[in-house]
């Protein structure tokens, strides 16, 4: 899941940021009768579990797959349980930091199969937007939020014309994916107001 795999920020920032991701692999469980159904199965899953932004449930029943994302470790930590009570033979992919992660799953008794790690941003760095505002950008793995977008809400927060909440929720729209965490954009926003 690699367009979550950049999520830019401190470890402390990061630590109560985690996405899970369930996926179809194509040609091998896609097509099966029950596919749907047990996607179905996993979002349900994922929903009752406290998530902060989810895929929305209109893409439920076409996704091939279903994303969520938490701020905190115990709700990370009853999902992958529920998950491997319910045994349902899908790829579960969760994004955190690593320790985190593996802390996790050796707490719900799965092993890691593979890490992705981050190399960080080369090129023409200059031209990203100041760290604070990339923090929230970064969030939405298609780039789907603007630093236009995140300065925008800045000012209107700095004049009194909307909540921090607010605000969090306006940003994370236009990621369908479900993984903007739209509490740690409120700390962030805090930061930058």
């Amino acid at each position: 899941m690699t367009h979550s795999l950049h999520r830019t920020g401190t470890q402390e920032s990061l630590k109560e940021d985690y996405v899970i991701l369930a996926m179809l692999a194509s040609g091998y469980n896609d097509k099966a009768p029950d596919a749907r159904d047990k996607m179905l199965k996993i979002a349900d899953i994922m929903k009752k579990n406290n998530p902060v932004n989810i895929l929305t449930e209109k893409a439920w029943r076409i996704s091939s797959v279903i994303s969520a994302t938490y701020d905190n470790k115990l709700d990370v930590k009853r999902v992958l349980e529920d998950l491997k009570k319910e045994d349902l033979g899908i790829s579960i992919v969760v994004e955190g930091l690593i320790d985190q992660v593996k802390d996790l799953s050796d707490q719900v008794g799965l092993e890691l199969d593979s890490a992705h790690l981050s190399l960080g941003a080369f090129g023409k760095k200059d031209l990203l937007p100041e760290d604070k505002i990339l923090e929230i950008t970064s969030m939405c793995g298609h780039h789907c939020i603007s630093p236009q977008s995140v300065q925008h809400y800045v000012d209107l927060i700095r004049k009194g014309k909307t909540s921090l909440k607010k605000a969090a929720e306006k940003l994370a729209k236009p990621c369908i994916c479900g993984i903007f965490n739209t509490e740690r954009a409120i700390e962030i926003l805090k930061q930058l107001e």
